[in-house]
């Protein structure tokens, strides 16, 4: 007489996972961010959605994932053991609706997902960017990411990143597209008397953002900066102080000739650093039309921004 065959929830395997994959997809947000709050908020949903899609799960695989009643829920062993199963999964997903995607009549449609920070979605793409590829490919979509966490490409939590750190060796690919430029920022109104001090000498506005390293930041240090005056958490925030002449700051040169209430300070026998900025995506979707069209329009961006700050107002 055989043996009857065990279900899903005795011998839970890759095929289960798939079946699941709503469920599957709040397991690794969970893992990734730490809590049923933070994974409903990358994921855009409720926090309830994420309870009730882990417990099916569990249901399903007949396992406890998580042990709640805590601060934040603590993945046990199972969740973590099926975490290279389900990212797996997720890849091999990712993979699919790409190569579906390009399967399109229409050759440049659809959606792109840009992850970038404020200041280039505001400074950058909106004005330089968008406009030009809204009027040549009217069905594309791009959707702005705006973060200054370090996006996961290679996870799919983007299709596309814009940003100051060179590319990882892997399932991803990418170019330098320019430098942008730094130099100490003043108001208009400030610059003719602030003009000639040391760095000591000035007050300065910082920006400090958790878990993010800034060049700016090491440049202050080493010569000689004295605390600053105020601290934001945004560089909006930092160019509007700035502005309104509480103090001056280090920031991308071409918000001199940007902005008409801004001026460069010069510094002598100070130079600043140089921000290279890359464009990064999958190697698997690179060659899609809507990637394509994506990545060359923010490389075409590049040289003319570096134009523009070399242009940046001094007074």
């Amino acid at each position: 007489m055989s043996r009857p065959r065990p279900g899903p929830a005795s011998r839970p395997g890759p095929g289960v996972l798939a079946a699941h994959w709503d469920e599957v997809h709040a397991l690794l947000a969970v893992l990734r961010h730490g809590s049923f709050t933070a994974a409903a908020a990358a994921l855009a949903t409720e926090q309830s959605t994420i309870s009730r899609r882990i417990a099916a799960l569990e249901r399903a695989l007949d396992v406890v994932l998580f042990e709640r009643g805590g601060r934040a829920p603590v993945p046990t062993e199972a969740a973590t053991r099926l975490r290279d199963a389900a990212e797996r999964i997720e890849a091999e997903l990712g993979r699919f609706v790409d190569a579906a995607a390009g399967l399109r009549q229409q050759p440049v449609a659809g959606r792109v997902r840009l992850a970038l920070t404020e200041e280039l979605a505001i400074h950058v793409v909106i004005p330089h960017v968008l406009p030009a590829l809204r009027a040549r490919h009217p069905e594309l979509v791009v959707d702005l990411l705006t973060s200054y966490r370090a996006v996961d490409v290679a996870a799919h939590e983007a299709d596309i990143a814009l940003r100051f750190f060179q590319t990882p060796a892997g399932d991803l690919v990418g170019r330098r597209i320019g430098g942008i430029t730094t130099a100490v920022l003043a108001a208009r109104g400030q610059a003719r008397r602030l003009r000639g001090r040391a760095v000591a000498e000035l007050g300065w506005v910082t920006v400090e953002v958790p878990g993010l390293a800034t060049p700016e930041a090491a440049w202050l240090a080493g010569h000689g900066a004295p605390p600053p005056v105020l601290v934001c958490s945004s560089y909006q925030v930092q160019l509007a102080a700035i502005r309104a002449g509480l103090g001056v700051g280090v920031g991308a040169r071409v918000y001199a000739s940007m902005d008409r209430g801004l001026v460069v300070l010069p510094v002598a026998a100070h130079p600043l650093p140089t921000l290279d900025l890359y464009v990064v995506t999958r190697r698997g979707i690179r060659a899609l039309p809507r990637i394509e069209v994506v990545m060359d329009a923010l490389t075409a961006a590049g040289p003319a921004l570096e134009a523009r700050a070399g242009g940046a107002g001094q007074d």
